[in-house]
């Protein structure tokens, strides 16, 4: 299968999965994540806002707000294809944007600094047993992600069903640090 016809798939099988399952999957995502080293050391957490049948972010914001950390959320420019981080403070502040994700006010941009980011929880719609990922296409997480330093801790968050043995990989798709589903955390070996 080639990227194109992978991602309908794979938009399929998400979608498939019924609403109540994926509220308990996200919920058990979501304790996983809180639970690893790098949410516990991280101080500023760059976080998808979740939409449609991804992985259910909302709640984790706000016991990320909870556990006192602070919250970056992506803004996306479309014209110039980039995502922002841009830090709130409660996720009223946010309204629809790009393809009705909810996002920060373009008019009002509380934009931070990509290397002041501990953590990224990217999404996708398909991860392999490599942590690479395969989003919708656009390429925005695979321009932005190069710009955290390299300390930074990069992962992909899924449904077990999300998970393939190999994705095609081109040159200018960045792999991430680890994937976690419901069931698994998968980190990927590099050798600098």
């Amino acid at each position: 299968m080639n990227k194109s016809e992978l991602r309908k798939h794979m938009v399929n099988i998400r979608s498939h999965i019924p609403a109540k399952i994926r509220t308990e999957k996200s919920q058990i995502i979501m304790k996983k994540l809180r639970s690893l080293k790098a949410y516990k050391e991280a101080k500023l957490i760059l976080v998808y806002v979740s939409i449609r049948s991804e992985v259910e972010t909302h709640s984790f914001i706000n016991e990320a707000f909870g556990d006192g950390k602070r919250i970056a959320v992506p803004l996306t420019i479309s014209k110039a294809k980039v995502l922002l981080p841009c830090e709130i403070s409660s996720l009223d502040e946010l309204t629809p944007g790009t393809w009705g994700i909810l996002e920060p006010d373009k008019n009002n941009i509380p934009e931070v600094d990509s290397k002041g980011i501990d953590l990224a929880v990217v999404p996708g719609l398909a991860f392999d047993s490599h942590c690479n990922r395969l989003g919708f296409g656009a390429g925005y997480y695979d321009r932005f992600l190069p710009s955290l330093r390299k300390s930074a801790a990069t992962i992909g968050i899924c449904f077990d069903e999300q998970l393939v043995e190999q994705l095609p990989v081109e040159s200018f798709d960045v792999p991430l640090d680890s994937v976690l589903s419901n069931l698994r955390l998968i980190q990927a070996e590099r050798i600098d």
